[in-house]
């Protein structure tokens, strides 16, 4: 657990700091999780801001180009039936 340490026989310590960190680290986690979605090609999370479902991933190396909803590479598909929703 983070945070907390074996003291030997006087049994745990708390370092409040490491446990604050802790959960920040792990609140930060979570909105990365509610408001992004990983690119499909390289797992990146990528966080959407407005506009069409055409997303392109913002990693240099990697540019995949993909549909917001269906999370697959974007096709005329995508286009004709969600471009916008």
């Amino acid at each position: 657990m983070a945070g907390v340490h074996w003291k030997g026989k006087g049994g745990y310590v708390v370092d409040e700091e490491a446990a604050l960190q802790a959960r920040w680290e792990q609140a930060s986690q979570e909105t990365i999780d509610e408001t992004t979605r990983p690119c499909p090609h390289c797992k990146v999370p990528v966080e959407k801001s407005g506009g069409c479902m055409h997303m392109v991933c913002p990693r240099a190396q990697c540019k995949f180009e993909w549909c917001w909803i269906c999370r697959v590479e974007w096709n005329r598909e995508c286009m004709g039936n969600h471009w916008f929703g």
